[in-house]
């Protein structure tokens, strides 16, 4: 009788267990399950999407990221290259008021160069074409001395050509020079906010120096972009333009071209003050040379500080920029991009399908 009983009793905790182990599976199958579920469901993973990525490359001035970062040129009063400029020496006004912060301060070391060439091939640059091409292609062997320094080369008349994209090799963009035809009209606008939207939307890792340089007469009569529109795409996109007038010579008021050559160079010369750089005038085909060996010297001393703007609001309002630097009693010749527009979307980023349909990528 004991032993019946006993062995009931066996039967009975053996069936309890199995019982507890059963309720313990389907209670761990439980809490993997939801798991799986949040995996596989697109609604269950995070209910806040993340925030699209900025446009490589671009200083977007908006109430997430008002960062302004501005390259400027500094010399002496002769005009002598100043390489030795410290964040110490340097005051920074942003209409009208000091930074809320700077947050960095590059010197030319630092700061590799993205320049651009972008060169008349109207059909009245004929007859001086050859000097125009070998003078750009010693600068190119002149400024792009380390790895990190790029070039590219564009030729405008009715619209741009980019003939060589964005390389480092002198060789290959002096090719890409003598790539360029001549014939057509002149979309010089075209061409410097084409140049613009190239060097802004490309991908770069740290703070780089942009620099177009532009070989025109300045006599715009082709393309859609205004003086205006171009002046604000070097602006923004922090683009220092250099300009070099091929109104070779010495008009006089009384010459029949005197009002064309007058106006040109009036465009030239704002162009390039109002991005931070300067026109060249040479007296002939032949000092071409000299203007682009000016610009390459200039080069050695650009600095760039960025900053956060005091009171910044995305209103669309212009607001100024001026940089003074004093070292040892001396006050320096600065030059920068004279202000921005304070926008909260990019005038360049808005319409960036036409960094790819704007200018015609030749064959190489």
């Amino acid at each position: 009788m004991k032993t019946h009983r006993s062995g009931r009793a066996v039967k009975q905790i053996l069936i309890g267990q199995c019982v507890c182990l059963v309720i313990a599976f389907f209670s761990i199958l439980g809490m993997i399950c939801p798991v799986a579920q949040a995996q596989d469901c697109p609604q269950c993973v995070a209910s806040d999407p993340p925030e699209p990525p900025l446009p490589t490359g671009l200083w977007l001035l908006t109430t997430h990221v008002n960062e302004v970062n501005v390259l400027f040129i500094a010399a002496h009063k002769g005009g002598a290259s100043l390489s030795d400029l410290s964040r110490d020496d340097i005051l920074v006004r942003d209409d009208n008021k000091p930074p809320a912060a700077v947050l960095g301060f590059r010197t030319e070391h630092e700061l590799a160069l993205r320049v651009g060439v972008a060169i008349d091939t109207s059909s009245s640059v004929t007859s001086r074409f050859r000097f125009e091409q070998a003078a750009a292609s010693a600068f190119f062997h002149q400024v792009l001395n380390r790895q990190s320094d790029l070039g590219f080369v564009i030729g405008f008349e009715n619209y741009p050509t980019v003939t060589q994209d964005f390389v480092g090799d002198p060789n290959l963009l002096s090719q890409g020079v003598q790539r360029l035809k001549v014939g057509g009209g002149t979309a010089l606008y075209d061409a410097v906010r084409t140049a613009c939207q190239k060097m802004v939307h490309r991908e770069e890792h740290d703070s780089v120096a942009r620099v177009l340089v532009v070989l025109s007469d300045g006599q715009s009569n082709a393309g859609e972009v205004t003086l205006e529109r171009a002046i604000d795409a070097a602006q923004e996109a922090d683009v220092i333009i250099y300009t070099i007038s091929t109104n070779y010579g010495s008009a006089r008021p009384d010459d029949p071209t005197w009002d064309n050559v007058h106006a040109g160079d009036n465009n030239l010369r704002k162009l390039a003050e109002q991005s931070g750089g300067r026109m060249l005038r040479p007296q002939s085909p032949s000092e071409v040379a000299k203007a682009f060996a000016k610009i390459g010297e200039e080069l050695r001393s650009r600095y760039s500080v960025s900053y956060k703007p005091a009171d910044f609001t995305p209103d669309g309002h212009y607001r100024r920029i001026k940089i003074e630097a004093h070292k040892l009693g001396e006050k320096f010749e600065i030059r920068a991009r004279k202000g921005y527009f304070a926008r909260s979307v990019s005038s360049l980023s808005a319409d960036s399908s036409t960094v790819a349909g704007g200018a015609i990528l030749a064959s190489r």
